[in-house]
């Protein structure tokens, strides 16, 4: 079962405006009759607001798109345009952040006259506007070709990325083929597909990808130097699929930005490469005109004719389910043009580290951990740590291979027989060794799994391991998920009785699973409470305390050190720095408040001149870095050390630099490669000289 985790995709409808020889033509949106409704508060009447148009990107026809700059409109001006009847104030500034903007006082025709229209001029309008009046806002000059387009009207933003004609004619710019050193090696057709990894083709595998990327800027355009004329390209000049949103006004940037990037960017980007390929667009818009057309000569019900088109226009609908899905938060699968499969997708959020405060939004379900360093690339996250996760399907194993399989691609084969030896008890290092998939390609297909919210990157689940009920648990959905677990694990604990025991005093898992042979069992309905955010591993964090007794020790060994006549001053002299070091330390302590004290020397001491301390004089400290420990610190550890067995002394030296509270206990065997009895053993050998907190 899968649930959408951003929980305001903000979307309100999708709109395609055409512009040809003839003019400009709102072509086509959806849904049929979208609704306009204020994040905030209530509408004001539109005569009176104002739009704020922001370009974002560089429209000079001879640099590729980046949609953070322009070097357009550097110099202040205002000028006054009529247009339509309704007047029009532009102004563009350049600051620091090199955007132009311009305001438009919109006021649309025959609107807030107290007139009301016929159902038939209702049709006619989308989001209160005439149809023909958006199309004249929503069709940019050519300069504003390849740039970010961003309206705002009341709460309504209007975001796109309009694309226009070559000066040739072309919609894409050609080039020579590539010799041998071209970016495909040989030569060969450019198809698309996204080789990232360099020897795993992962964006072109399973769940629909389609191998197409972003190649909205001429530099990527034809690079096998075939023909780009757009067979049937027809008149159009200029088409442009616009977005509109209502994001709340303290995420307007954050959302709109995303749906640029993720949606409204790549979307236009695939359509331009059908335009140019044999006239894709073009030839769906007059199809959808002519529709209407004839639903208008015949009278054709609005509701005929938004089924008809839908049925009739691949376009149409691939624009109809980008927008159902996106705006629940799924991802979208369109079929453009019989040819180019194309997934989209908004960014959501699959797990939190940190419950919500009262003020944020609340996400009940969402996983909660901070074990998760599983990073989105190889220079991200604890790559160490990486290969020691494994996956947790989120789906129907079966239905999964099934996808992959419908998928005939060269990588097929490979991330089939990955997912059916990933489980989650073992790790990535574990599948790679047994399988023989190097761990590389493995962690490729991983990401690309994640990416398609397939799975989810977890430590290996484990007997020995502690879980509670999760504090972010949705509660009210159990009622849906007690019928799931029931036919699945018929006749084991139910669901309730076993949430009971894990909601009591921590202990390790296995103290719930009634005899070995229930264990696999048992490791089934700990992923299940994983998967559904019903259960989250409690963690043991550690810290070195060195106490009182372990500093006299060492300062009294310095002060034997320094009256032996072997000594000199200089070997006392390291000591004497890291007790320097020791004092910055000790205020970096939370726990510890008072500074470490130091014995002093006098003729008039106690002992004819014999350095003296008390038990008062050395409080408690932790090391807060013992893998980088100063002199002082080095010899408080060494006589921490004393009496043990060198096979336990051996062990602490290789697990040491994990006890500064910044990694949890349980990853040190996978880590290490120690088994997890020695870990206990170490850890219990230097018991009173550890500090143990635990966290999710």
């Amino acid at each position: 079962m899968q649930r959408s985790t951003n929980p305001n995709p903000c979307l309100i409808a999708i709109l395609l405006i055409v512009r040809s020889s003839s003019g400009v033509n709102f072509v086509f949106h959806y849904p049929p009759k979208p609704r306009s409704t204020p994040t905030t508060h209530p509408p004001a009447r539109r005569h009176s607001q104002y739009a704020a148009y922001t370009i974002s990107g560089s429209s000079s026809p001879s640099s590729p798109s980046t949609s953070g700059s322009s070097d357009d409109d550097a110099d202040d001006r205002q000028s006054r345009t009529t247009a339509r009847g309704r007047t029009a104030t532009e102004r563009s500034d350049s600051g620091s952040k090199t955007r132009s903007r311009r305001r438009l006082h919109l006021q649309d025709e025959d609107e807030g006259d107290g007139k009301g229209g016929d159902d038939k001029e209702e049709d006619m309008r989308v989001l209160g506007f005439k149809e023909e009046f958006l199309a004249g806002l929503l069709a940019p000059k050519e300069r504003m070709c390849k740039t970010k387009f961003e309206l705002l009207i009341d709460d309504m933003v209007f975001l796109g990325y309009p694309l226009h004609v070559r000066p040739d004619g072309t919609w894409r710019k050609q080039k020579k083929k590539r010799g041998r050193g071209g970016r495909n090696g040989g030569g060969g057709e450019d198809n698309g597909d996204v080789n990232m990894e360099g020897d795993l083709d992962v964006e072109s595998i399973a769940m629909g990808y389609g191998g197409h990327e972003d190649d909205a800027d001429d530099e990527k355009d034809d690079e096998d130097g075939e023909s780009s004329q757009g067979g049937n390209s027809g008149n159009m000049t200029m088409f442009h699929v616009v977005f509109v949103l209502n994001p709340p006004e303290l995420e307007y940037h954050s959302r709109t930005q995303q749906m640029f990037d993720y949606v409204v960017k790549r979307f236009a980007s695939a359509l331009k490469y059908e335009q140019a390929k044999d006239g894709y667009v073009w030839r769906e818009s007059e199809k959808i005109v002519r529709l209407k057309d004839k639903a208008n000569h015949e009278g054709t019900i609005f509701a005929d004719l938004c089924r008809e088109i839908l049925d009739q226009s691949s376009l149409a609908y691939a624009i109809s389910r980008i927008y159902v899905d996106i705006s629940q938060s799924k991802i979208a699968h369109v079929f453009l043009n019989n040819s180019l499969g194309l997934s989209l997708q908004m960014p959501i959020i699959s797990e939190i580290s940190v419950l919500p405060s009262i003020t944020e939004p609340q996400v009940p379900g969402l996983p909660l951990t901070t074990a998760n360093s599983f990073g989105d690339d190889d220079t991200e996250g604890d790559n160490m740590l990486a290969k020691h996760f494994t996956l947790l399907f989120l789906e129907d194993l079966e239905g999964i291979l099934k996808d992959i399989a419908a998928e005939a691609t060269d990588s097929s084969a490979s991330l089939a027989r990955f997912v059916e030896a990933c489980k989650p008890t073992i790790s990535f290092l574990q599948i790679s060794n047994s399988c023989g998939i190097p761990l590389h390609e493995i962690q490729v297909m991983a990401r690309h799994l994640i990416h398609w919210r397939k799975a989810r990157a977890i430590p290996p689940i484990h007997q020995r391991d502690t879980y509670i009920v999760s504090p972010n648990a949705d509660m009210k959905n159990l009622h849906t998920l007690i019928p799931i677990y029931n036919s699945l694990f018929p006749t084991l604990q139910p669901l309730p009785k076993l949430l009971t025991l894990l909601s009591g005093k921590p202990k390790p898992f296995s103290t719930f699973i009634p005899s070995r042979a229930h264990r696999p069992a048992y490791l089934e309905i700990l992923a299940f409470l994983i998967r559904h955010g019903l259960a989250t591993q409690l963690r043991n964090f550690a810290w070195l305390r060195v106490t009182r007794q372990i500093k006299r020790a060492v300062a009294g060994e310095e002060r034997r050190a320094r009256k032996s006549p072997d000594s000199t001053t200089p070997n006392a002299q390291p000591l004497e720095k890291g007790k320097e070091k020791e004092k910055e330390l000790s205020k970096m302590t939370s726990s510890i408040s008072s500074l470490l004290s130091h014995g002093g020397s006098g003729a008039g001491g106690r002992g004819g001149g014999e350095e003296s301390d008390s038990e008062e004089e050395y409080e408690d400290s932790i090391i807060l870095e013992p893998h980088q420990a100063s002199s002082i610190e080095s010899a408080w550890l060494e006589m921490m050390t004393r009496g043990q067995p060198p096979d336990v002394k051996a062990l602490f030296d290789r697990i040491i630099k994990y006890l500064n509270g910044q990694h949890a206990i349980e990853k040190i065997a996978v880590r290490e490669g120690i088994a997890r009895k020695d870990v206990r053993r170490v850890l219990g050998a230097f018991d009173g000289f550890i500090i143990y907190t635990r966290h999710w």
